[in-house]
Parts: C-alpha cells; sequence; structure tokens
C-alpha cells in the first residue's frame, strides 16, 4: 500500500524507520541481561547427534521458506496479473499463518510427540508447494497454499526449536540452538539464487518443484532421525 501511494523508496525509508524506533524502544524497555556464569560449557562449532540431524532438517526447510518468502509475490504479479499491494498481501497472509501456527504447534510438541511434528510438518509444507504450482492452472489456490506454508513450513523450524530446548544438555540449549539456526539461515542463503535461477526465465512450475523437493528431504531427515531416536531411546529403556 505505501509503495503505491508513496513509492518504493518511501515504503523502504518507512520501514527503516519502524524498524530504527522498534530498536529504541527495547533498548529503553527490555531489562538489563544477567551476568554470565563464570564458566560456561565449552563452545562446538560442529553440530553432532540431534543438532545435526536437526541442522540438516532446518537446512532444507529453510531453502524453500526463503525461496516462498522472496518470490511469492513476484510470482504473484508475474504469473497471477495481482497489483503490488494484492501480490504483498501474499506474503502477509502466510507471515499471519505463521505466527498462529509457530504458537499453535509449539503448544502441541510435547515429549513423545514433538519428535514426530517436524516431519509431519515438513509434509504439509510439500502438500503447500504443490498447492503453489496449481495455482498456475486455477489461480486462487494460491491463497490456500500461502497460509499452508506458514502453517506448516514456517511452523517447523519453531518445532525444532522446541526440540532443541527440551533435549539440551544444562547449559548447551544456547549453542545448539544457534546450530540448528544456523542450518536454517545457510537454507535461507541457498534456496532463493536456485529458484531465481528459474524464475528469471518465468519457469516458476519448476520452481515450486524444486521447493517440495526441498520440503520432501526435510521431511525424510526429520522421519529418519525421529526413527533412529526411537530405536536409541527404546534400546536404552
Amino acid at each position: 500500500m505505501l509503495a503505491g501511494g508513496i513509492g518504493w523508496r518511501g515504503a523502504v525509508w518507512t520501514g527503516a524507520a519502524a524498524a530504527l524506533l522498534t530498536g529504541l524502544w527495547a533498548l529503553r524497555v527490555l531489562p538489563e541481561d544477567p551476568p554470565p556464569p563464570p564458566a560456561g560449557p565449552r563452545t562446538e562449532l560442529v553440530p553432532r547427534a540431534m543438532v545435526a540431524w536437526l541442522a540438516t532438517f532446518s537446512l532444507f526447510l529453510g531453502a524453500g521458506i526463503a525461496s516462498v518468502n522472496t518470490y511469492l509475490a513476484l510470482f504473484g504479479a508475474q504469473r497471477l496479473g495481482m497489483g503490488p499491494t494484492t501480490a504483498g498481501a501474499l506474503v502477509a497472509v502466510l507471515g499471519v499463518a505463521g505466527i498462529a501456527g509457530r504458537v499453535g504447534w509449539s503448544k502441541a510438541a510435547r515429549p513423545g510427540r514433538a519428535e514426530w511434528l517436524p516431519g509431519w510438518l515438513a509434509l504439509g509444507a510439500l502438500g503447500a508447494a504443490a498447492l503453489l504450482g496449481a495455482a498456475l492452472v486455477l489461480g486462487p489456490l494460491v491463497w490456500a497454499g500461502a497460509v499452508a506454508v506458514g502453517v506448516f513450513a514456517v511452523s517447523g523450524n519453531a518445532v525444532s526449536m522446541v526440540l532443541v530446548l527440551q533435549r539440551a544438555a544444562p547449559g548447551r540449549a544456547g549453542q545448539d540452538s544457534a546450530l540448528v539456526a544456523a542450518g536454517f539461515f545457510a537454507g535461507f542463503a541457498l534456496g532463493p539464487p536456485l529458484f531465481g535461477l528459474l524464475a528469471q526465465s518465468g519457469r516458476y512450475g519448476p520452481g515450486w518443484l524444486l521447493v517440495a523437493a526441498e520440503f520432501a528431504v526435510a521431511a525424510a531427515v526429520a522421519f529418519l532421525w525421529a526413527v533412529r531416536d526411537r530405536a536409541r531411546r527404546g534400546g536404552t529403556a
């Protein structure tokens, strides 16, 4: 809406001002950090065990999510004939659905169930990518696809962090969550350039297939870890 009224530069400057004001508010309102403990756990830069599995899952999940975030509005404008405001609303719908999904699925991620949720959510994200591809034939499906990406794909990242907090050894939650997040944002760095090779030639169908493949690999990694984890914990018991 701002871009339509005051131009793209004005919209970007408005976003920058909003970020600055939010940062100043946080500096004034949020309490000071507590002093660090005298000796923390040894820092490890290489993920291991469950953290390595979740980082790999997050890599492919992040690649798919970032591709959708980056190109969904452009897809709506270029291939579905939407105006800038309507195309931007697609990403807004995805974001609102992602908020609801993160809160809901995180609450549902209780021990015994949380281990399986990443795989199921990645499968749901695969269905979301299929809806986006189907929008090339039936345009309104793009809205269902945007909602599904938020409910399933975006929520998968939140559930993986819940798992880290549930399973981390004392003093390791911060480092372990950072390693999983590193995998997620590595996917953010890799996904959009790969999708962009297809988008620049208007090949959105293959692009959504690529996203579907990334979500499928994420699901396979998550389910494989869940099976191995259940076998290991059953053997331990």
